[in-house]
């Protein structure tokens, strides 16, 4: 190859090596972007306080539980799944126990759900008629709920020990508690008795659950795997040794009892206004037989 040849091979490699340079140095030499909009565009990205001020948060509003809502992984997260020790195991539990598990009995939560639905609907048709609902609960960890439901269901509450003779002797027990009668003070006080009890913690209250069959009187109560459910008139299998699990139920037959007190106002009032309407009625009615 001549010398010119090699030169001329040598420029023409050379060339875009050069040329890229020059690109390169084109781009370096051209003015960068403009950082002032760049920000101004980013803060109007931000909202302002007062945007923030006015949006509301949509937080979730947690329902209260009822006898509707009420679900097993309720019960479960409550612990009313866990019996006692299969040495105190009755067994007339023995349709309630789903099975046993490192030597405690296990609840079966499916009658559990049923049963305390069952429960709830007969509180509600007591409460609806004008029954008075009495909450017994005598242990000391469990006293404030038992008062919290009585306030709840618009109740009647034991949150002590359980006098003997309540029901079976109730004008000595009960009777220097009550109001005397005005118009007669001579006269003994009148005590009354309850339409229906709710026991949180039936073993310990023989005496309530005797006295109140004596006098008739249904009961329902949260029967634990060492409780014989045939002594109450509609029994709960349940934990009565889970503080959460008893507050539960608690609440949900507190519900109940409420709302059954609820609708016995609202058809009362609706009574009334039907009763004023026809009496409205029947005056302007005989208004106008007079003055023809």
């Amino acid at each position: 190859m001549s010398l010119a040849l090699l030169r001329t091979a040598c420029r023409r490699t050379v060339t875009p090596v050069v040329g890229n340079s020059l690109v390169w140095r084109s781009i370096a030499t051209q003015p960068t972007r403009n950082l002032a909009s760049k920000d101004e565009q980013l803060e109007s990205l931000i909202p302002s306080k007062e945007d923030l001020k006015s949006v509301k948060l949509s937080r979730p509003v947690p329902q209260a539980v009822n006898s509707y809502n009420l679900t097993i992984s309720k019960l479960l997260a409550a612990g009313l799944h866990l019996g006692h020790s299969t040495s105190l195991w009755n067994p007339a539990t023995l349709p309630f126990i789903f099975g046993t598990r490192a030597g405690i009995s296990i609840i079966n939560l499916e009658h559990t759900l049923v049963y305390l639905r069952r429960a709830c609907n007969v509180v509600r048709e007591v409460a609806q008629r004008g029954g008075t609902v009495l909450f017994v609960g005598t242990r000391p960890e469990i006293s404030e709920l038992t008062i919290d439901a009585a306030r709840t269901a618009e109740g009647y509450h034991v949150s002590g020990k359980w006098t003997p003779g309540t029901l079976t002797n109730a004008h000595q027990v009960l009777g220097r508690h009550a109001t005397p009668d005005p118009q007669d003070p001579g006269r003994p006080p009148k005590t009354y008795k309850p339409d229906i009890m709710i026991l949180f913690n039936p073993l310990e209250n023989d005496i309530a659950i005797a006295e109140a069959q004596l006098n008739n009187i249904p009961t329902i109560a949260i029967t634990d795997s060492d409780y014989d459910p045939r002594r109450v008139t509609y029994p709960i299998p349940a934990n009565d040794d889970s503080i959460r699990g008893v507050e539960l139920v608690a609440k949900v037959l507190a519900a109940s009892a409420r709302e059954g007190v609820i609708k016995r106002k609202q058809l009362m009032d609706r009574k009334e206004k039907s009763m004023k309407a026809s009496r409205d009625y029947r005056n302007q009615y005989e208004g106008g037989r007079s003055s023809n």
